[in-house]
């Protein structure tokens, strides 16, 4: 029973770590981080997204907040422009590369 009465003390605030955000605006933030990566980067949307591979339309839809970036496509942002997932998805700035970390 202690355990119980233990959970039910856990309040929302308390949990806020995992609590995740409403899809929708887990989607715009998702889709404002990208988009200023890759603004930052310097690059038009067909040229940042011919680097990871996908065509300009599909880059366009994550970026506008259109659709959900998926895993694989996050990956690729990762692997291509040093981008952490946890930035990406969480906005965690702490294992952003220098040179990207100053120009947000």
């Amino acid at each position: 029973m202690r355990s119980a009465s233990c959970l039910s003390r856990i309040t929302p605030i308390m949990m806020g770590t995992i609590v995740l955000e409403d899809q929708q605006d887990k989607r715009e933030a998702v889709a404002a981080r990208i988009s200023r990566i890759r603004e930052i980067s310097g690059l038009n949307k067909k040229d940042f997204a011919a680097n990871l591979g996908m065509s300009p339309q599909a880059w366009g839809d994550y970026e506008n907040g259109k659709r959900d970036l998926p895993l694989p496509v996050a990956k690729k942002l990762r692997k291509v422009y040093s981008v952490p997932l946890e930035f990406t998805y969480f906005g965690i700035r702490s294992d952003l590369p220098h040179r990207i970390a100053t120009e947000l």
